[in-house]
């Protein structure tokens, strides 16, 4: 079916319970937790979204058979909380894609838990311990000398003070997230950039200029192939 014959919000609705509350996003527009892209790996894409019911939180996963749509998965993930990211991505494997989810966390002005969920045939499986934690995220099949690989990795910003941020890149690798830096001379043009700018508007900051040389010394591959 195609994308731009689905209203999803109408679908999604038709999918929970009447007095449910679909999620909306702490982002700017506070869009829908929806997502439309293939998560049990057959080759056409599902809708899975977040739903909240009395005191609990839901995601789940909707397939379209013949213009109907039937749940593949459901899981509850625990009492209401404020959901910053929602992606999905192919982080673990190609075919079946992730679900990213950033949780806002609690007691705090900002950041965000990261949760990753991987569709399998008994139902949604987290694939990483809570306790990861960034103020930005960024997913994307980031490049090496060798070029890429068909596989997504994550950049985590986690900031420090102000607007200074320690920037980590990180792959699937078998079973778990690693640092990598093989991609460092590809992601870390975007961070120069970002402080550079910085560098600029503050030129009297030398922590600005500081993590500028760090940053560009990645460009150059310095600390890793």
């Amino acid at each position: 079916m195609s994308m731009n014959n689905i209203d999803f919000l109408a679908v999604v609705r038709s999918c929970i319970p009447q007095e449910a509350e679909i999620v909306q996003l702490q982002q700017q527009g506070n869009p829908a937790a929806i997502l439309y892209a293939d998560v049990d790996g057959d080759g056409f894409p599902e809708i899975t979204a977040m739903y909240r019911f009395l005191d609990s939180q839901y995601l789940f996963s909707i397939k379209d058979y013949s213009g109907n749509w039937f749940p593949i998965a459901s899981a509850a993930t625990g009492g209401i909380r404020g959901v910053t990211d929602f992606a999905a991505a192919p982080v673990s494997r190609r075919e079946g894609w992730d679900v990213i989810i950033g949780w806002q966390q609690e007691g705090a002005s900002s950041g965000s838990e990261l949760d990753i969920i991987q569709w399998t045939s008994s139902g949604f499986q987290r694939m990483i311990p809570p306790g990861t934690t960034y103020d930005h995220l960024e997913i994307e099949d980031m490049p090496t000398r060798e070029g890429k690989d068909g596989l997504c990795e994550l950049a985590l910003w986690v900031k420090e003070q102000n607007k200074v941020y320690q920037v980590q890149t990180y792959r699937w690798d078998p079973y778990r997230l690693v640092p990598t830096q093989d991609v460092h001379p590809y992601y870390f043009q975007r961070v120069s950039r970002y402080y550079e700018d910085l560098v600029r508007d503050h030129p009297d900051e030398p922590a600005y200029r500081s993590l500028l040389e760090d940053a560009k010394k990645k460009v150059g591959g310095e600390g890793g192939a």
